[in-house]
């Protein structure tokens, strides 16, 4: 044993990186370890981290994108350097069954990065690995059944555990089979990850709506790990996501009236009618403000522009989406077309994590 001290930062939304965090430090108790786990949204890395090759700090969290969540990225960001010591990281990724079969999730570039930022601060990285659990992205397919969700647990579990049993007993985890797969794919994938991180969380974000059961008890906007929901409107209010909503699906899971929707027609309506045209649209105002010459042949200034303006377009038609829902009819038409109204479809959230698991003791 070389570690006396283990501090665990996690981040998560439906409670699967909380559990994975819970068996690590489990272990690390059972094996003598003084174990601390925090949430990253009421750590004190400062004071809670000593500089010390005794200690062992332990970065959980989820895969968006295949990559890392950007609030785990701007977290690693801020932590202080602490040349010894010892660092670990660990991803949770999308774990489906299928039949007999377990396809394993892609983590991809997330811990790696992670990892890389470490790095450069001066921690010693020990490794990275990845676990599956069970996928919560209700706004892709269906909820997986109780057996299946108990099936990908156990699998979980023994994983995580023999991975936090390598690093406590010293040796490192970097030439695995998984790491080479994740290393693979996260190359491959790595431009999809990069439009996930600049554009694609921010499309995603605005996806999200309540339909007529909610009651505007505000437990969505209270609970948000990352403050990314607000109440709007008058009388009952209802919830409203902004910009850095990281879609951890959180406010969908722990929802007692099951009111929070992922708009599939909404989504159609935002990619082929409202964010394309209306972007175009604004290029052609634009272009009688710009230099004179043929700028539409320029390839790259489009670009920035296409970028620059995605932004707005994107929020102002959330900002009327949000405001018609408040129409009854409207409101059940979106709800009655898309998928997560069904109820075959289901919520995600880890069957032994509780909302007051996860809630931050600074709100």
């Amino acid at each position: 044993m070389c570690y006396r001290k283990a501090v665990i930062y996690y981040l998560s939304g439906t409670g699967n990186s909380f559990r994975v965090s819970c068996w690590m430090a489990q272990h690390a108790s059972d094996s003598g370890v003084d174990v601390k786990m925090v949430s990253v949204n009421d750590a004190e890395p400062v004071r809670e981290l000593d500089a010390s090759t005794e200690t062992l700090l332990a970065l959980v969290f989820p895969t968006h994108g295949f990559t890392a969540p950007w609030h785990m990225i701007k977290f690693a960001l801020r932590l202080p350097r602490r040349r010894p010591t010892h660092a670990f990281c660990l991803a949770t990724r999308a774990g489906l069954r299928l039949g007999r079969l377990y396809p394993p999730g892609i983590s991809g570039s997330a811990t790696f990065l992670i990892a890389l930022i470490l790095f450069l601060k001066g921690y010693r990285v020990r490794g990275t690995a990845a676990t599956d659990m069970p996928s919560n992205w209700y706004s892709l397919h269906p909820i997986q059944g109780e057996k299946s969700v108990e099936q990908i647990r156990k699998r979980a579990k023994v994983r995580t555990r023999t991975s936090m049993a390598r690093i406590l007993d010293g040796r490192r985890l970097w030439f695995t089979w998984n790491n080479l797969y994740e290393v693979i794919l996260g190359i491959l994938l790595s431009y999809i990850s990069f439009l996930y991180l600049i554009k694609g969380r921010f499309f995603l974000a605005k996806l999200f709506f309540a339909n007529r059961n909610c009651d505007g008890c505000g437990i969505c906007a209270t609970n948000c790990p990352v403050g990314a929901i607000d109440m709007k409107g008058s009388g009952v209010k209802w919830p409203f996501w902004r910009y850095n909503c990281e879609s951890c699906m959180k406010c969908a899971a722990f929802c007692p009236q099951n009111a929070i929707e992922a708009g599939h027609s909404w989504a159609a309506i935002l990619i082929y009618i409202v964010v394309f045209p209306a972007t175009g649209f604004l290029l052609v105002l634009l272009a009688t403000y710009l230099p004179t010459g043929d700028w539409s042949g320029n390839s790259t200034l489009v670009f920035v522009l296409e970028f620059i303006l995605f932004y707005p377009v994107l929020y102002l038609s959330y900002f009327v989406f949000s405001r018609l829902l408040r129409v009854s009819p409207i409101n059940r038409l979106f709800s009655l077309t898309t998928f997560t109204h069904l109820p075959s479809w289901g919520r995600y959230r880890e069957p032994e994590t509780r909302l007051k698991d996860l809630r931050s003791s600074k709100k």
